[in-house]
């Protein structure tokens, strides 16, 4: 049995999350069509990762909820070009 340290460990964690956060903006990429900038995609998937862990654990709510508005305002930010050459 392989036995990692706190550290190692805890960079094993980043490194899962940010794997699930890149399939999810892949996801996204494709579905939407060019919509949401290449930019954008990444901190579309971390929003999603972030409401999803929201969802699951009410004691960081708080804080998930401020990181959830930050994106969200921080990805109309990216996608307002997009919206607005669209009219």
């Amino acid at each position: 049995m392989l036995l990692l340290s706190t550290t190692e460990f805890i960079m094993k964690i980043v490194e899962l999350i940010m794997e699930v956060c890149e399939l999810i903006a892949d996801q996204i990429s494709e579905l939407t069509s060019g919509l949401v900038p290449a930019d954008a995609v990444d901190e579309l998937g971390i929003l999603v990762i972030l409401i999803l862990v929201r969802a699951g654990f009410d004691f960081t709510r708080k804080i998930l909820e401020i990181l959830i508005i930050i994106f969200a305002i921080y990805l109309l930010i990216q996608l307002l070009p997009s919206i607005l050459a669209m009219f």
